[in-house]
């Protein structure tokens, strides 16, 4: 008899693209956000807000780029999915992911970087079309930081990879980083002993 694969065995195989953001922050964050641990503080708050233009699904034209707000992506290959907060396309109807960020969260852009590149992968796949290029726009900042993402492409599936295995682990305590413990929304869910705030 051939063995399947329930729905709910196949779902825990395929990772949200903000998770593969989470784990790139923290690895112990990811696991709490995964299992439904969230809280919100100030940082998420003020996320929320810059937010909320960018939150309406539609699309808008600017100097001839069409904007495309809220679009559903999904790499079956990968088995990431979500939602990117933009897409634009040019002229050409080229098309490239725009991932919007209140700030750099701890000064570090490396978990933006990989959220952004895993958009620009589902939409490789979703499209047939090569996605060279993909953007984090910084609110606070009013700029774009540039992502080429040939460059990620292997830490995107190697997260995606390490989140799945992090789900047969239960009861086992992944990584932190203390430093990163006081700018994080789910600090009070997550105390690991000797955390900063203890």
């Amino acid at each position: 008899m051939t063995e399947q694969v329930s729905q709910a065995e196949e779902d825990l195989t395929w990772v949200n693209l903000s998770l593969l953001q989470h784990y790139a922050y923290c690895p112990h964050q990811a696991r709490l956000i995964d299992e439904g641990v969230w809280l919100d503080n100030h940082l998420t708050v003020q996320g929320n807000l810059g937010h909320a233009r960018v939150d309406q699904t539609g699309r808008d034209c600017r100097r001839g780029v069409t904007v495309h707000h809220r679009v559903p992506l999904a790499s079956h290959t990968l088995r990431i999915q979500g939602i990117a907060d933009a897409i634009e396309q040019d002229r050409d109807a080229h098309l490239t992911p725009v991932e919007y960020k209140h700030g750099r969260g701890a000064g570090n852009l490396f978990p933006s970087i990989v959220q952004v590149s895993a958009q620009a992968l589902c939409l490789e796949e979703m499209t047939g079309t090569a996605i060279p290029i993909a953007w984090i726009y910084l609110l606070t900042e009013k700029r774009r930081e540039r992502v080429e993402v040939s460059g990620y492409r292997q830490e995107v599936a190697r997260i995606a990879d390490q989140i799945r295995v992090q789900r047969t682990q239960p009861g086992e305590t992944p990584a932190y980083t203390p430093a990163l413990c006081r700018a994080c929304s789910v600090r009070t869910a997550c105390q690991p002993r000797g955390g900063p705030w203890v």
